[in-house]
């Protein structure tokens, strides 16, 4: 329309002269695009998991509308998740891939204690408070890992400068983790009905240890970074 409109004016539109949008396959080949990708959707497994699955693990042992009261906290702990992680990578100059392996490393923590306790059933103090507590843990990189990637990987030169590739890249990784996610909850109901609720709850061990080592190369940058060998004028 803008075109058609300068052309009765007498005028041209100059051409986007801009960089070309990257390809699937060349977003791929960027580094920690894969890993990020994956590791995104196996955090978001445990995320859909606890999501959907919570109220009728927990109507086991209450009737239905205190469990779902009960399941209710943990979307409530989800919400301050993204800011606390954010705080906190900040906090520690940045480092957003060590806070969020900090935080499923913490996560794993409460789903080996959901595990050991599945069969016996908890207190429901006992389940606000870890349900909470879990909720800021898993909502917080789910919610901070995509603006995560795209800071780290503007400064790629196939994406330096170029919106376009920028997102596509971000798209890629939230679209294959959603795949990842799916894929992942078909498993949960097999493993419930032959092995029981602890075995989902070490499914998700698994699946948040997965995540975080896919995130491992970026972890240990962040730890320790490459020293810049200083440049000699001669």
């Amino acid at each position: 329309a803008k075109r058609k409109e300068l052309a009765e004016k007498g005028e041209t539109m100059a051409d986007d002269e801009g960089p070309k949008p990257i390809t699937y396959i060349g977003a791929l080949q960027i580094p920690m695009v894969a890993q990020y990708a994956l590791a995104f959707g196996f955090f978001k497994l445990t995320n859909y998991v606890l999501f959907f699955w919570l109220p009728y693990f927990l109507s086991n042992n209450f009737d239905d509308v205190t469990a779902n009261l009960i399941a209710l906290l943990y979307s409530v702990g989800m919400m301050p998740g993204g800011i606390i992680v954010g705080a906190v990578s900040d906090l520690f100059g940045g480092r957003r891939a060590v806070v969020i392996g900090t935080f499923m490393c913490l996560l794993i923590f409460f789903l080996a204690f959901f595990a050991a306790k599945s069969e016996s059933g908890m207190s429901p103090v006992t389940l606000l408070v870890l349900l909470g507590f879990m909720g800021i843990l898993v909502g917080g990189p789910n919610n901070i890992i995509t603006s995560a990637v795209a800071a780290d990987l503007a400064s790629h030169p196939s994406v330096r400068g170029n919106n376009k590739s920028l997102g596509t890249v971000t798209g890629l990784i939230n679209g294959c983790g959603s795949i990842t996610a799916s894929v992942g909850l078909l498993a949960v109901g097999p493993l419930q009905d032959k092995f029981g609720w602890g075995s989902v709850w070490f499914y998700l061990i698994g699946c948040t240890a997965t995540g975080t080592l896919l995130m491992g190369t970026k972890i240990y940058a962040e730890l320790f970074p490459p020293r810049e060998t200083p440049s000699v004028s001669v």
